[in-house]
C-alpha cells in the first residue's frame, strides 16, 4: 500500500491553519507484523492513520497518565510521545494472536459538555482494562474520540485548551479549517474502526453521579439508628 504524505507549506499564514498531525516517526515493520496486519484487515484502517484523520494513543501512555492523576487532553494538546505513528501501529501487530489487531476502540459517555472525563473516572477504568492487555500482549494503540479526533478546543490565540468550546462561542478559534476537514472525515472513519471485525472494543459504563455516591455513603445501614431519631422500644437500637 503506497501513500503520499501531505506536507503543509511553512509560513506565518500556513502555520496558523496547519492541523495537529500524527508524529512522523518511521520504524522498521517486520514482515511478519505487516503480513498479520494485512491478514486481519488493517489496511482498511491505515488510510485514516496516514492522512491523520485519527491518531492512536499509546496504551502505556494512558496508563501512566492515570497513575499520575492526570486528565485526558484533547488531540491538539497530546504530546508526540503519546501517539503511535502509523508504522509503529503496524509494527505492534503480532502473528498468532486470536484474530485481533493491537487496537482498542473505546466507547464511553461524555460526562460534561466541555470535557468527557472531568474527574478522571473514565480514564481510571480504561487504564485498569488496558494494564493486563499490555502486560500480556505488548504495545497497543487506543482510539479514544477526545484524544484521537480534532476537538473544538483552540482559544482566540489558537492555543489548544484542555476543554471544548461550543460552536456558538464566537470569541475562539475552536478548530482550524484544516482540522475541521479532518474531523469530518474522522467521524466517518470512526464508525469503520468501531465496527471492524478485528479491532477490540472497550465499552465503558459511566460512573454514578457524585450526588448518588454521597447519598449511598450517608444512607444508614439496616438496624442503624439515625441521628435525631428516638430509640426503638426497649431503649436500645434493635431492642425488643
Amino acid at each position: 500500500m503506497s501513500t503520499v504524505w501531505t506536507r503543509w507549506t511553512v509560513g506565518p499564514r500556513a502555520l496558523l491553519g496547519a492541523p495537529h498531525l500524527a508524529p512522523d516517526r518511521e520504524v522498521e515493520v517486520p514482515a511478519a507484523a505487516r503480513a498479520a496486519w494485512e491478514a486481519m484487515g488493517g489496511g482498511e484502517l491505515e488510510e485514516s492513520l496516514l492522512s491523520s484523520q485519527v491518531v492512536l494513543v499509546d496504551a502505556a501512555w494512558l496508563i501512566g497518565l492515570s497513575s499520575s492523576g492526570g486528565k485526558l487532553p484533547p488531540r491538539q494538546a497530546l504530546p508526540p510521545e503519546a501517539v503511535l505513528s502509523p508504522s509503529e501501529a503496524v509494527a505492534a501487530c503480532r502473528s498468532g494472536w486470536p484474530d485481533c489487531l493491537p487496537v482498542v476502540c473505546v466507547s464511553h459517555a461524555w460526562l460534561s459538555a466541555e470535557h468527557p472525563d472531568p474527574r478522571g473516572s473514565t480514564l481510571a477504568s480504561l487504564a485498569g482494562a488496558l494494564q493486563p492487555l499490555v502486560e500480556r500482549r505488548g504495545r497497543h494503540g487506543v482510539l479514544l474520540d477526545y484524544c484521537s479526533i480534532h476537538q473544538r478546543c483552540r482559544d482566540a490565540a489558537g492555543a489548544a485548551q484542555h476543554a471544548c468550546f461550543g460552536p456558538d462561542h464566537g470569541s475562539v478559534v475552536g478548530l482550524y479549517a484544516s482540522e475541521e476537514a479532518l474531523r469530518k472525515a474522522a467521524e466517518r472513519a470512526e464508525v469503520v474502526w468501531l465496527s471492524h471485525p478485528h479491532t477490540q472494543v472497550a465499552l465503558l459504563a459511566p460512573p454514578p453521579p457524585p450526588s448518588a455516591s454521597r447519598q449511598q455513603q450517608l444512607r444508614p445501614q439496616q438496624g442503624q439508628q439515625q441521628q435525631g431519631q428516638p430509640p426503638p422500644p426497649g431503649g436500645q437500637p434493635g431492642g425488643q
